[in-house]
Formats: structure tokens, sequence, C-alpha cells
């Protein structure tokens, strides 16, 4: 029987993660908080972002402490789960390390060192799920 809700441990975080590849990163940029929908892969435990077509500027990125986040709806379950990961994110800078993805006004890509990461299951709103 599947879990109706949650917490989820370290490894299922880290699966669920694997099964995706669109989340959210959460940083300053210019003083102010930013939500940034982007593409990522893992490479081990490491999340690699493409930044694609967001322009911020690189002290932004670069050795700054952001917030990730990735999930999934279940509509036929009308249930989901949600990560969370927060750590310190870096552009590389050392030759032959990829550094852009492809996109034509951005594109580069940033790492992330989790410190943390969490993960829940959720039911949906009836009521909100209704409307």
């Amino acid at each position: 029987m599947e879990k109706s809700g949650g917490d989820l441990d370290e490894r299922e975080c880290w699966d669920l993660l694997a099964s995706e590849s669109v989340g959210r990163i959460a940083l300053s940029v210019r003083a102010l908080p930013a939500i940034l929908l982007v593409q990522y892969y893992l490479d081990g435990r490491t999340l690699d972002i493409c930044l694609g077509q967001h322009r911020i500027p690189a002290r932004s990125a670069n050795y700054a402490v952001i917030a990730f986040a990735a999930d999934a709806i279940d509509d036929s379950s009308n249930s989901g789960w949600t990560i969370q990961v927060q750590g310190l994110a870096h552009v590389p800078m050392a030759s032959g390390v990829p550094r852009d993805c492809g996109q034509p006004a951005a594109g580069q890509i940033v790492h992330i060192e989790p410190a943390t990461i969490s993960g829940h299951r959720f039911i949906l709103c009836p009521f909100i799920a209704s409307i």
C-alpha cells in the first residue's frame, strides 16, 4: 500500500528527484528574492541546474546559498510529493567543465552542493480539487 502522506527519508528524496527534470530555485537577485523555473539533472548527490533564459548576475549564483524544490502531482490519486534542497551554489570556472546548456540568452550551468534535503508526500485538498 502506498503512503498517503508524510515525510520521506533521504534515499526516497534522491530517488524522486532522479525521476523528474524540472524544478525551481530560490535565490537573491539584486537584493530581491527570486524563484526561477529551471531544468536540472543529478550528478551523484550534486544538482546541476541550467538557468536557461534567466539572466542573473554571476554573484547571485556563485557561492551563494540557495534553495531548490521539485515536485510531482498524480491527478488520478489526488496526491503528490515535494522535495526541498538547500545548499551552496557555484558556477564552474575550470576549463573543460561544461558551463552552458545551449541556451542563447544565458544558459549557464550552476552546481548545487546540498547541505540539507527533505521531502514530503501529500494529499490534495478535495475541496480545491473539485473546483
